[in-house]
């Protein structure tokens, strides 16, 4: 008789651990407990991180962080419709976090509509400016309703405001006019869209996309020649203007408006007559030059690429590649010059622009001091403007010399293609597609600087806090610059 085989017993291991048969048993409680305590540490490590850094440092790294993060998940394989290499989703990326739109890929047939989503999150944010956004959620959400002073700080380093605005009133007057505006875009774009062929999904999808897109001066279109095919639509080209302008002439303006009206202040700043003479300007100037200087070009036209290059929104109605030089410099002209302080815009912005003119205008007439419509120009300010106008130029000069030593396109469109980059225009002749890994990447910091400004880029740089001078009490009423 054969003895019965003794069964062994096998016991369970504890709960929470699991055998694996390459890394032996894995106890995921523990697994937990080590991950949870590691992004403790890094987290508290980047507040003190974040607490040692300048106002002007802070806003350098939260644009190059929301850069990173959207490169990242720009990257995921579901996010392209086609492979995209990972430099063309990082220029993707800064172009969206910058509000600039140029474009490497073709972007309206590369990315998924998650994809898209992505970038029209990114715009939002780039647009309505990373303080100004992350100190809304945090005042939204503290007891007090009050800023910490490192994050009053770092406002006050990213938006410009004249002496009669308060921060508080700016920034909820920023972003109830950023959501209202973009509301009453979508809704005229939307009954555009209902009544030509396109669905109630497509309608409500582009609609909203285009009017973030505008409001934002971002210039992303989901159509491949951007606003090309509605050269001659009315409605497309006032309502795209109307959003280019208004997010371009700033927050400044709205908040000074809407004060005035509800009678807490007794007259409209300086500042505000200043950034809304001076659009007018500038905009009537580029229609003029352009419908003169450009043949077959109408007058429609011409408004609406003035509008676009003055704003930095970066949209075309007509083909950019095909503009004489002429037109070229004009719009390298007007994107350069860009829009107003704390509005969505890029470039020298319109109150530095006119500073430095009136620098130069009361030199020639040997004044001893500097004047602009009956007005005293502080010394801090015209301090602020001169090194904007210079510096800018530094940059632009740089971005020109390192593209002309690396690409072999005409010294015109690297001309053309470092100003839309730097004033974070977006416009393009068409070399963008054609730049090397190197050029692609300069094209990169070009744009990544520009959305930072100048200026804020050099304090970084340094690492300097503010000078003993800005504590000083200022004049009553200045310009914002």
């Amino acid at each position: 008789m054969v003895p019965p085989i003794a069964t062994q017993r096998i016991e369970q291991p504890p709960a929470g651990i699991y055998y694996n048969n390459f890394m032996g048993k894995i106890n995921w409680h523990q697994v937990y407990a080590e991950v949870k305590e590691f992004t403790k540490i890094t987290l508290k490590k980047y507040s003190l991180f974040l607490v040692r850094l300048t106002p002007h440092q802070n806003i350098a790294q939260t644009v190059l962080s929301y850069t990173l993060i959207g490169w990242i998940v720009l990257s995921l394989p579901f996010m392209n419709t086609v492979h995209v290499s990972f430099l063309d989703n990082l220029f993707t990326a800064a172009s969206a976090v910058s509000t600039t739109g140029l474009n490497s890929v073709n972007f309206a047939d590369s990315y998924t509509f998650l994809g898209k989503l992505v970038v029209l999150i990114l715009i939002q944010v780039g647009g309505v400016g990373y303080m100004t956004f992350a100190s809304f959620v945090y005042l939204s959400f503290s007891q007090k309703h009050r800023l910490r002073k490192s994050q009053q700080d770092a406002l006050t380093a990213e938006v410009a405001l004249p002496n009669t605005l308060k921060l508080s009133d700016f920034l909820w007057a920023a972003l109830a006019f950023t959501v209202i505006a973009e509301s009453i875009g979508a809704v005229f774009l939307f009954n555009y869209f209902r009544h030509h062929d396109y669905t109630i999904w497509q309608a409500a999808w582009y609609s909203v996309f285009h009017s973030v897109s505008a409001f934002c001066t971002a210039g992303f279109s989901l159509w491949n020649n951007s606003l090309e095919t509605f050269a001659d639509s009315k409605t497309i080209n006032l309502v795209m203007s109307c959003l280019m302008l208004a997010g371009a002439m700033g927050f400044i303006v709205v908040t000074d408006l809407f004060n005035f009206i509800c009678r807490r202040t007794k007259e409209i700043s300086f500042t505000t007559k200043l950034i809304c003479l001076s659009t007018v300007v500038m905009v009537a100037f580029g229609t003029f030059t352009l419908f003169v200087t450009t043949p077959g070009l109408s007058v429609w036209e011409s408004f609406f690429q003035s509008v676009a290059a003055m704003t930095t929104a970066g949209f075309n109605t007509v083909n950019i590649g095909i503009l004489s030089s002429c037109s070229l410099l004009i719009l390298i002209l007007l994107m350069s010059i860009g829009g107003s302080p704390s509005g969505t815009a890029g470039g020298i912005k319109t109150t530095a622009f006119v500073s430095v003119m009136a620098i130069m205008y009361n030199r020639l007439r040997l004044h001893d001091r500097v004047e602009m419509m009956g007005r005293r120009l502080p010394l801090v300010r015209m301090y602020a403007a001169t090194s904007t106008f210079l510096l800018y130029a530094l940059m632009l000069f740089g971005s020109i010399f390192l593209l002309t030593w690396t690409e072999k396109l005409p010294f015109l469109d690297l001309v053309f293609e470092a100003s839309a980059a730097l004033s974070t225009s977006g416009l393009s002749t068409g070399a963008t597609a054609q730049l090397s890994w190197l050029g692609k990447l300069i094209i990169i910091g070009t744009m990544l600087i520009g959305r930072i400004g100048v200026v804020t880029f050099g304090m970084a740089l340094l690492g300097n806090d503010d000078d003993d001078d800005n504590d000083k009490p200022a004049e009553k009423e200045d310009v914002a610059v």
